[in-house]
């Protein structure tokens, strides 16, 4: 079979073609990766918009309004909620995703306040009334350490008495702290992650079509899986039998590789989301007996 110039030209200009469009794709490939990177905490930490006008005063409960100083002229916004008895543990809280202080005002406070200690509950810088900035695993592992700084400096409580609480994406920043803090208390993990790359994989998108977005930057990955196996304090995991965010399979593997004294609690029924709601009472006599299984306060 022959071929006359002008249909080898065609054929040319018709692999030139395919060439380059294979080439713009592979670039804009490329570009939405490099974009993913830069640009992943800002992906994995999104606070909410709206910040209801709410404190524990609408319980009447009293409480300081802190500012807690981080790296300069940077703050936490945090509440201090003293228990009434003077020997009482100290919870320190962290909470989730689309979590912010006044929208624990009228759930989470009550319900930790049952438990007897003090407690901490802090906004990350970016959310809330926090100083603003793009939160990442570095800025909240910051601020972790400056409201633990604050309890044993300000407060002047033993980190013994201690007992840090991370909740779905705060569990993250918990376990980090946990690993920082090593006399501390205790840990209590509510719906935590392995990792933050364990959660994304689920979704087919990133797990497989961007999963080269993984490769590179790992101060986001909020790894719990690979660091509390060199957590020495009791540890807490709670979790709800249906979850589909923090899937029961994640609180298994994290138990597994977590050191004794170590208790799980599975909350029938519960998703993420609900996971706090009262159902019998579990959650707290969970939270309860778990203080009680400590060593004395000082």
């Amino acid at each position: 079979m022959s071929m006359d110039g002008s249909s080898g030209k065609r054929m040319g200009r018709g692999w030139r073609a395919t060439f380059w469009g294979m080439g713009v794709l592979v670039a804009g490939y490329v570009v939405v990766i490099a974009l993913l990177v830069v640009f992943e905490g800002r992906l994995i930490f999104v606070p909410p918009a709206d910040v209801p006008a709410t404190t524990p005063a609408v319980d009447g409960l009293g409480f300081d309004d802190l500012h807690i100083p981080v790296k300069g002229d940077g703050f936490l916004h945090a509440w201090w909620i003293p228990s009434a008895d003077p020997h009482a543990r100290t919870i320190l809280y962290f909470h989730g995703n689309g979590g912010v202080l006044e929208r624990e005002a009228n759930h989470e406070v009550l319900l930790f306040r049952q438990t007897g200690a003090n407690l901490l509950m802090v906004d990350y810088r970016g959310y809330g009334h926090s100083s603003p900035l793009h939160a990442s695993g570095v800025t909240t592992g910051e601020d972790a350490r400056a409201a633990m700084q604050y309890l044993k400096q300000e407060r002047h409580i033993a980190s013994s008495d201690i007992v840090i609480f991370g909740w779905s994406i705060g569990s993250g920043v918990a376990t980090q702290l946990a690993v920082y803090e090593p006399d501390a208390g205790g840990l209590i993990l509510l719906s935590p992650i392995t990792s933050v790359d364990d959660v994304v994989d689920s979704n087919w998108v990133y797990g497989d079509v961007l999963r080269p977005t993984q490769w590179f930057r790992h101060d986001n990955d909020m790894a719990n899986k690979d660091k509390i196996g060199s957590i020495a304090m009791p540890v807490l995991i709670i979790c709800g039998t249906v979850d589909t965010i923090a899937p029961p399979w994640m609180a298994r593997e994290l138990y597994a590789r977590a050191n004794e004294p170590k208790t799980i609690q599975w909350i029938e029924g519960a998703g993420h989301d609900d996971v706090m709601v009262t159902r019998d009472g579990v959650f707290l006599r969970a939270i309860v007996g778990f203080l009680a299984s400590l060593p004395k306060a000082s």
